[in-house]
């Protein structure tokens, strides 16, 4: 299976401080060198492996339980899960962030991208014809917060989320706001790992005022048709630059998988 090395970025003080060992432990996990089914080595063995003690392996093993990567049996040592079918959505910054496999890192991705596509998309079209003064406030001054950062960076990022917040807000569905939050922390992750893929240009803008123009107008069509063209547009540029080789298949301006051609028709031999 082919490999792809992923993008590099610094590493954070607070991994060099205090998570060491349990990013240690969880890239063994992901990258399937403790498999499913299998114990980790006793304390001793793995700290010394690790280079840490032990209340800071205890400390790694309880994040990682938290994770359901791992789950510690009294008197039977420390189980490594399937990751894959016991895992949550927390998992994916650091899935990406490893040289994991580049068929199942674009499959990840792609899923994500359509579930937070249709989640806005929902709430546009409950948003729409409904806002109030206080909702189109909010959503021009997070319009004009992220005209204001610099592309790339971590403000970029939050202040992107930022304005997405504010259009799942204005649809005033709890559970679509708590589905967004849980994204929203997930693209956070995904920010701080690689801020140079939040780009933020005139032309970004520009269909975002669109979008909170048509949702002032109650023009429900036009808001959701241009959002979903800006979504899988800047979709298709974050899955080039994180899958370059499975990405290159696609358009540019578009997710959509791409399809097998069709067979050509034989053509039938001449009676003679």
């Amino acid at each position: 299976m082919r490999m792809v090395k992923p993008i590099s970025f610094p590493p954070s003080a607070r991994r060099n401080r205090g998570e060491s060992a349990v990013e240690k432990l969880r890239r063994e996990i992901l990258l399937g060198r403790y498999q499913p089914g299998a114990r980790l080595p006793p304390e001793r063995e793995l700290s010394l492996k690790l280079g840490t003690n032990r209340n800071t392996l205890r400390e790694a093993l309880r994040t990682l339980e938290s994770e359901n990567l791992v789950r510690a049996r009294q008197g039977d040592g420390t189980l490594v899960l399937d990751w894959r079918t016991a895992g949550e959505i927390n998992l994916l910054p650091h899935f990406l962030a490893e040289e994991t496999p580049i068929e199942e890192r674009f499959d990840a991705l792609y899923t994500l991208f359509k579930l937070r596509d249709a989640l806005v998309d929902h709430a546009l079209q409950l948003a729409v014809g409904s806002v109030t003064d206080a909702d189109v406030a909010a959503l021009r001054g997070a319009l004009g917060r992220l005209g204001s950062v610099e592309s790339g960076t971590l403000d970029a990022v939050h202040a992107d989320i930022e304005f997405y917040r504010c259009v799942v807000l204005s649809s005033r569905t709890t559970v679509l706001i708590w589905i967004f939050n849980t994204f929203a922390r997930i693209f956070g992750q995904l920010g701080e790992r690689y801020p140079q893929l939040w780009k933020i240009d005139r032309a970004y803008l520009d269909i975002l005022d669109e979008v909170v123009r048509a949702i002032v107008g109650g023009d429900e069509r036009q808001a959701r048709v241009r959002m979903r063209e800006l979504l899988e547009l800047r979709s298709g540029v974050v899955l080039v630059e994180l899958a370059p080789q499975r990405a290159d298949a696609l358009p540019r301006a578009s997710l959509e998988r791409p399809r097998a051609r069709a067979a050509r028709p034989r053509a039938r031999p001449r009676k003679r």
